[in-house]
């Protein structure tokens, strides 16, 4: 491809992706004024019982295996035939940021309680939003130590999507890896258009800087500040629903951190396909040494 189709292709991306942040800006302003919509987060204690969390740990402990592998389908319930698939996910084996990271995907697949949390919880966003949800995964989250390679302030890509954060362990500092969040930023525009081509700037060689780690879909490389941020405390049992379009990152923590994240967009934006993030590298075994080597040394 010539230097100008390859600028033309560029730009007709970016032009596709302003839209979009103009588009998600718009829904978000129509939806009713309340903490949540306003702030794009919102914290509630004790949503879960302690005992109730370490039961949790418990299950998610009886998977995992050191590995990134896919559940066979006979430990699925019955009426999870919706041809999606349960899976260990060491971020390790197949990115160079959040290193630490595991996440234990679709985990409502074996067992009913987390489909009726799925449940419950898309109740209360949708309360919030008046918006129709679908919710699709449950996902514990295991994030051991790092102090290095947690991905920086970024949004969940550019349509609306939101999570739910339950922390299964106490999270009361800094150490303990916390969500932090800038409020109210899933509201802003400029800025992010901003971003946008700032990143792909950096990542499409427009510039002389060379990229070390994934700078990816939404990255907030510029004009964010940590210092601008607020770090989400709380006991084991807390949990705080989150606007993705809000700019936020996983805490760096010195303690492993457990956590179960829920997840739900739009119906409207739903392509109605099972939930299957990373599902592919899992299944492709995909590990590059080096990244294998940078996990070990975050577990020494």
């Amino acid at each position: 491809m010539s230097p100008v189709r390859r600028l033309v292709s560029y730009a007709r991306n970016y032009a596709r992706m302003v839209s979009k942040v103009l588009k998600m800006a718009s829904d978000v302003r129509r939806q009713p004024s309340n903490g949540f919509t306003v702030a794009g987060f919102e914290v509630l204690p004790g949503f879960l019982e302690r005992e109730t969390c370490q039961d949790i740990i418990h299950f998610a402990n009886g998977y995992l295996q050191g590995h990134s592998y896919v559940v066979p389908p006979q430990h699925y319930r019955d009426e999870e035939v919706d041809g999606g698939k349960c899976y260990v996910h060491h971020r390790a084996e197949v990115r160079d940021i959040n290193l630490g990271m595991v996440q234990f995907i679709n985990v409502q697949k074996l067992d009913r309680r987390f489909s009726q949390l799925l449940a419950t919880v898309q109740k209360m966003l949708e309360a919030r939003t008046g918006e129709s949800l679908q919710a699709q995964s449950a996902v514990i989250q295991l994030d051991m130590p790092d102090c290095e390679t947690k991905r920086r302030l970024h949004t969940d890509g550019l349509t609306i999507r939101y999570k739910a954060f339950i922390y299964l362990s106490d999270v009361n500092g800094s150490e303990d890896g916390p969500y932090t969040v800038i409020p109210g930023s899933h509201r802003h525009v400029l800025r992010k258009i901003m971003n946008l081509f700032y990143v792909r700037w950096r990542t499409l060689t427009w510039s002389k800087e060379k990229v070390k780690r994934s700078d990816q879909f939404g990255d907030m490389a510029i004009l964010y500040n940590e210092r601008h941020s607020t770090q989400v405390l709380g006991s084991a049992g807390t949990m705080t629903l989150s606007n993705q379009l809000i700019v936020h990152q996983g805490g760096y923590n010195r303690n492993p951190r457990w956590a179960i994240v829920l997840h739900f967009i739009p119906r409207k934006y739903w392509d109605g396909k099972p939930f299957n993030m990373y599902q592919q590298e899992v299944e492709s075994g995909a590990f590059p040494s080096e990244s294998l080597n940078k996990a070990q040394m975050l577990t020494d």
